[in-house]
């Protein structure tokens, strides 16, 4: 099939986050890079889209730990066992490390940027800051703890009659002509309750809330299930706390208003809406936080980054 001009349109709770972040960013990510994959896209497309692929080792930990996860659900689910401690954080280790190897050889990651993995650390900063790999080999073993010893897994391991009914599965939802994306990271069921459970590696962040309600109209619509009988446990692993939230059904019609705002905030961007052609680069404004232009992986291509090379 000849290359579409243009990408599908959609909306997810992440593409939002980054809108709000900087729209420049959403640009390069969303539509500079389409099309780059390849081999005789523009360069400006071939570089956006291998931007598009560099990760940060917080990043790379938080997607260790999410495998591990899945693993461990799966392996109980056809075994009746669960993974062993040591193992885990074996599998996480071997991870980080081959992250931290990929990135080594730039000149590799450029030819094959979806098959190998760059570090934004690396990239930028020329290696690991000892500060940070510090904390994650502190966080590691404490987070599985708590992975193991979370109510949640404890609870699908040894309560009566649960079910698992989704892992890691990505699902859509639609708004009008919008297809929307919601991944649950785990869903069991028990005594006619649907549990939604969501692993978190960082801290505890109020944009969940729009994520949490998504889950619920998703698990609504998909299996016909009344909001008063959804669960949703977010599983904070640094902290060790189990946050439980059930979502109303009044609250939809406030999710519904969120994400059309942020739809039409999106669409204004667009110079042609059905062909979701963007308007110029130019036209998307650069945010004025340096910070957030020194994580930014498309700064060596963005006209305004703010941010100062890094010895």
């Amino acid at each position: 099939m000849p290359p579409r001009p243009y990408p599908d349109w959609s909306w997810s709770p992440s593409r939002h986050n980054l809108f709000e972040e900087c729209r420049r960013k959403y640009y390069f990510h969303y539509y500079a890079a389409h099309n780059g994959w390849y081999l005789d896209a523009p360069p400006m497309a071939r570089q956006a889209y291998r931007l598009k692929q560099m990760t940060n080792l917080y990043l790379v930990f938080g997607d260790a730990v999410h495998k591990l996860a899945e693993e461990a659900v799966k392996t109980y689910h056809h075994y009746g066992k669960m993974q062993e401690r040591e193992e885990m954080i074996k599998r996480i280790r071997f991870l980080l490390n081959q992250a931290y190897k990929d990135s080594k050889d730039i000149e590799a990651w450029t030819a094959q940027p979806k098959q190998r993995q760059m570090l934004h650390e690396m990239y930028y900063r020329g290696g690991l800051p000892p500060q940070l790999t510090e904390t994650i080999k502190t966080r590691l073993p404490i987070l599985v703890d708590r992975l193991l010893g979370s109510e949640s897994l404890q609870h699908y391991m040894h309560a009566d009659s649960c079910h698992l009914v989704e892992l890691e599965k990505l699902n859509t939802l639609d708004l009008g002509d919008t297809m929307i994306y919601v991944k649950l990271d785990f869903m069991y069921r028990q005594a006619g309750r649907y549990i939604i459970v969501d692993w978190k590696t960082g801290q505890e962040d109020e944009r969940n809330v729009t994520q949490l309600r998504l889950y619920s109209w998703y698990v609504h619509e998909n299996y016909g299930i009344p909001y008063e009988q959804i669960d949703i446990r977010t599983e904070y692993l640094l902290s060790g706390q189990c946050k439980l939230d059930q979502v109303q059904e009044d609250e939809m019609n406030e999710l519904t208003a969120y994400v059309e705002t942020s739809i039409a905030k999106m669409r204004h961007y667009l110079s042609d809406t059905a062909a979701n052609a963007p308007k110029s680069r130019m036209d998307f404004e650069v945010t004025d936080d340096e910070r957030k232009c020194r994580r930014c992986s498309y700064r060596e291509m963005c006209e305004g980054a703010k941010a100062r090379p890094e010895e």
